[in-house]
């Protein structure tokens, strides 16, 4: 008799995760947990949020809702459940050891306080850190700045004659949290299988190196990797009638973009190779700049979509809530919270038989 599938039932339902977030851990550690255990939250699993005494700190990190409460904590811990113990006790170590027995994985930040106990325990490790076990950096001060910086990232954002520009959001801890779910899927799939799951280690110097992978083969193509170039960049931010236009295109979408900007002028030898474009970039812009000028940002994008070159139209925050793509892709959705009201936030960009993932509220401190 062949076995019914339910297809109603979320991907992850059958697991059971702990999620440790010990004390004296740096932010940008638990944004990297918390973002791995809401995706498998999201997607069905049993997370239990295991908290230190007072709960975990991003709960008074902003930015805030109007009723005081963080909105990071409130996008991070959806559909888990909350438990807080002292792990500097005995009794929190009793405690987590035999959740630890339970569980199928665990994701940590703090190996000294969950690695002693995990030696025959059930749960797999997920351990996320901030740099490689190679460095011998455990005593390293962490910031996800300092991480950034590291990685490279920060030498190719901002005004090359200026200070580098931290980017908005937390994108090294997020990266790093999506690899860490990368993981944790893997060593799921492995105990479904039957077979050993593998131990996983991400640290985020690692992630950013990946994320920014132009300065490792830069360097190894030309010598030096690439950086801030301002006016001198190949791919310019330029003014429109109402705000701003990324210009993008590549190689093959040159003779696109030419004929689209209409410029005679673009016809010149010293444009038909992308080493020539760049030599003469300031003329370039100079030529094609006064063509945005008189045009709005969704006249552009219609008209360069047409042709085949993806210029891109700059949004503000606020703007991106109504955008085509965002409301089409149904990228935000409301979720009713018992406390806040209606919050409006991401959801999971995965759908799972034709179907998108409604999140719970996050869980109150409980003792």
């Amino acid at each position: 008799m062949q076995k019914m599938i339910d297809d109603t039932a979320l991907p992850l339902a059958r697991f059971t995760i702990l999620e440790v977030n010990d004390t004296n851990v740096p932010l940008c550690l638990r944004l990297a947990t918390s973002l791995a255990a809401k995706i498998a939250a999201d997607l069905g699993a049993d997370v239990l949020k295991i908290e230190p005494p007072g709960g975990d700190p991003v709960r008074r990190a902003p930015p805030f809702l109007p009723q005081g409460e963080s909105a990071l904590f409130q996008f991070l811990n959806t559909s888990k459940r909350s438990l807080v113990l002292d792990l500097a006790s005995d009794a929190g170590r009793t405690a987590l050891a035999g959740l630890l027995d339970k569980a199928d994985a665990v994701l940590f930040e703090e190996p000294a306080t969950v690695a002693p106990l995990l030696r025959n325990a059930r749960a797999t490790p997920i351990e996320i850190a901030a740099f490689p076990v190679e460095m011998n950096a455990a005593t390293r001060p962490v910031s996800e700045f300092a991480i950034m910086a590291l990685g490279g990232l920060l030498h190719m954002v901002g005004e090359p004659e200026r200070k580098p520009l931290r980017l908005g959001g937390h994108q090294a801890s997020y990266a790093a949290g999506l690899t860490a779910f990368t993981g944790l899927a893997a060593a799921l799939a492995a105990r479904d299988a039957g077979q050993a799951a593998p131990v996983v280690r991400v640290s985020l110097a690692e992630v950013m190196q990946w994320v920014n992978w132009k300065a490792a083969s830069g360097a190894e193509a030309g010598g030096t990797s690439p950086g801030r170039e301002g006016r001198n960049s190949e791919f310019q931010i330029v003014p429109c009638r109402d705000g701003h236009v990324a210009v993008v295109y590549t190689v093959t979408q040159w003779p696109a973009t030419r004929t689209l900007i209409g410029d005679p002028r673009l016809a010149d030898p010293m444009f038909n190779t992308r080493a020539g474009r760049r030599e003469n970039i300031s003329r370039l812009y100079e030529i094609i700049t006064p063509w945005f000028a008189d045009k709005t940002r969704a006249e552009i994008q219609k008209t360069a979509q047409a042709k085949g070159v993806p210029f891109g139209p700059i949004f503000s925050p606020a703007e991106l809530l109504e955008t085509e793509q965002y409301v089409s892709r149904g990228f935000l959705t409301e979720m009713a919270h018992p406390k806040l009201g209606r919050l409006r936030l991401p959801q999971l960009p995965v759908q799972w038989n034709g179907r998108s993932f409604a999140p719970r509220p996050a869980p109150e401190l409980a003792a």
